[in-house]
């Protein structure tokens, strides 16, 4: 098959504001209020059926019987010169057309499937001002940056994985155009709610937060959602969503890539309370439940609501609220076929809080106590209720690996880190910064012993958590933060922790939580979809491969590690190539073997000036197949999912 060669661009912030609102105002034309579930679309225009929703029609040629929409030029060339892995942090364009890929290699025949995958798109925004100099006004430009991984404006990629015809479809969407135009001409972005940026600053004053209007609906392409991408959801069929670390869902149409509705969870159900959720709830394929929780800052401690949707009740109920836990960041949790566990690390709220409901970047309102345990708290999700909590040395991590029962125990795996160093790693300026290296990881598996034991302990101690986030204290906290006393703020920082330490004891009480070292240097990790929730073997992800002369920047292998030898199993590697995550899709009707399928990702060839799609084998890890895009695909640290046919 011929590949269809299309050029690589960075976007000119200076034109973005060129975009026409026509297409907003068609976009909005096709939107309606839906009475009985705020995600179910019933719009005809984008009722199609499931051959007209693929991008490779029946003979492995791209799909022409929808035209995709078109997207503004408004983009300029990159330079041809040697690609640096700094320079692959850079804002590019979409590809709004249905793109054949050539293929180098044969993908196995049983092979059909989507593959999505979203991360930043968008990094620098720049704008012109004015200033007074010498008495006189000048023109002035100044650039907006996203600050990090989690925050860069999305860019959402989808491809389509033909094995019969040995073909591979491409296309790719920005989804926040209306806010880079208005980014362009407000010289900033402030988030109308919490956890709207991850570790940005959002060049606003605090007046801005009493203007904005957190009720307003934001439209389709005005809330940035580039944290997880999800291909279903309970009552929710043929669609495509993507959630940001707030609350926020954004409904995509699947074959065009255009965001259609955002809505928040408490407009799901108002007992899912609370402005921030987690990005990356967790699907339980055995019951059909989809499980997460919303985040309820309160004035004495947070609420971690938990949930579940299902097909029978798409509106989703409560499981229940851990209600005595300090409010920490927590990017993913952990579930087994009878509990949910809670991991929340001391990267902890300060200045009572304030910093955080009013809506700053959420780096800048936590700080790493290292001195205070990371906490498990064990859910029942039979009795919906909290029925032990753990503690355990400090640490921080960003993803879940998998967890199981066993003997009256869970195992927990997660990737861990000792401090929070590589949540500010992830950062734009960090990336950009060719001294800067990577820190090490650990997969680690953290074992919560004897329940029953724990779980009588829990129900003789269990109490609030220790903190300064009374009413008091939150009152001064926002006369610091409302009057810009930076010293005063580090002294709000400085009396929480000293608060802190003269409580180190009160979690006395709780039992410990142990763990041991399964594997190194690796992230975002996978396992095969039908070991979740059990005892497994191999783990698959994006990996350091050190070596003496360099410090990695950015992982530059993918590795698998197997958990019971605790020894790597198998890598692939390549110059100059930077492998994201690795989605492991298993063949259509194997048996039980956690080794048959394959893995897909996106690889970054800083070389070759491009970014193609990389499939092994995931038992031997041998090169099945490539495909170059011919545009580079930014790094990601969000989550994509797989779409099997």
């Amino acid at each position: 098959m011929a590949s269809v060669p299309h050029t690589q661009y960075t976007m000119d912030p200076d034109e973005v504001d060129s975009v026409s609102s026509a297409s907003d105002i068609e976009l909005e034309d096709h939107i309606e209020t839906i009475p009985d579930h705020p995600l179910q679309s019933v719009a005809a225009d984008y009722a199609t059926d499931q051959v007209d929703q693929t991008l490779l029609d029946d003979n492995g040629e791209p799909n022409v019987s929808r035209p995709s929409s078109t997207a503004p030029e408004t983009m300029t060339s990159l330079p041809t010169s040697q690609l640096t892995l700094e320079q692959s942090v850079q804002n590019v364009r979409d590809t709004t057309d249905i793109v054949s890929l050539k293929v180098d290699g044969q993908l196995p025949e049983w092979l059909a499937a989507e593959v999505y995958t979203v991360g930043p798109g968008t990094f620098d925004i720049r704008y012109t001002r004015k200033v007074e100099i010498d008495g006189h006004l000048q023109s002035a430009t100044g650039t907006f940056v996203f600050n990090h991984l989690l925050d860069g404006l999305p860019l959402v990629n989808r491809f389509d994985l033909n094995g019969e015809q040995n073909a591979v479809a491409y296309k790719s969407r920005l989804t926040s155009r209306r806010l880079i135009e208005k980014i362009h001409n407000h010289h900033g972005y402030a988030p109308c709610h919490p956890a709207g940026l991850f570790n940005t600053h959002a060049n606003q004053t605090v007046l801005i937060k009493f203007i904005k209007s957190a009720s307003k609906a934001s439209k389709p392409d005005g809330e940035p959602c580039g944290a997880r991408i999800l291909t279903q959801l309970p009552g929710v069929d043929g669609q495509l969503f993507c959630q940001n670390l707030a609350n926020h869902i954004q409904e995509l149409d699947p074959f065009d890539l255009k965001p259609k509705r955002v809505t928040t969870w408490n407009e799901v159900n108002s007992l899912f309370a609370g402005y921030s959720s987690c990005a990356n709830g967790v699907w339980d394929s055995a019951t059909g439940e989809y499980i997460n929780f919303s985040m309820e800052i309160g004035y004495r401690t947070t609420r971690y609501h938990f949930f579940a949707l299902t097909n029978d009740n798409p509106r989703g109920s409560l499981i229940a609220t851990v209600d005595n836990a300090p409010t920490g960041y927590v990017h993913s949790f952990a579930v087994t076929p009878n509990y949910i566990v809670l991991a929340v690390f001391p990267l902890l709220a300060h200045s009572a809080a304030v910093k955080y409901a009013w809506n700053e970047s959420i780096l800048d309102s936590c700080a790493f106590y290292p001195n205070e345990p990371t906490l498990f708290y064990v859910i029942s999700r039979k009795d919906k209720c909290v029925t032990a909590a753990y503690q355990a040395p400090a640490c921080f991590g960003f993803n879940h690996v998998n967890a199981y029962e066993e003997d009256q125990g869970l195992f927990v795996d997660m990737v861990a880190y000792n401090d929070e160093a590589m949540a500010r790693y992830l950062s734009t300026d960090q990336l950009r910064d060719e001294s800067a290296a990577m820190p090490a990881s650990e997969i680690r598996r953290y074992l919560l012993h004897n329940l029953t034991s724990a779980s009588s302990v829990y129900a003789q101690n269990q109490t609030y958590v220790p903190t300064i986030s009374s009413l008091t204290a939150r009152l001064s906290s926002l006369w610091t933060y409302a009057s810009g006393s930076a010293a005063a703020d580090d002294q709000a920082s400085h009396e929480d922790l000293e608060q802190s330490n003269q409580a180190a004891h009160w979690s006395y009480w709780m039992p410990v939580a142990t763990y041991t070292t399964l594997g190194h240097d690796l992230e975002l990790p996978t396992v095969h979809p039908a070991f979740k929730m059990k005892p497994y073997t191999y783990v698959y992800g994006p990996a350091l491969a050190r070596d003496d002369a360099t410090a990695p920047r950015l992982w530059n292998s993918l590795a698998k590690w197997n958990t019971q030898t605790r020894t790597l199993a198998a890598t692939w590697q390549e110059p100059g190539c930077f492998p994201g995550e690795a989605q492991f899709i298993p063949r259509t009707n194997a048996t039980a073997d956690e080794q048959d399928g394959v893995l897909v990702s996106v690889v970054l060839d800083t070389i070759k000036h491009t970014s193609f799609l990389l499939v092994l084998d995931a038992r031997s890890f041998k090169v099945l197949a490539r495909a170059d895009l011919d545009v580079i695909v930014p790094p990601s640290f969000s989550r994509g999912a797989v779409k099997s046919r």
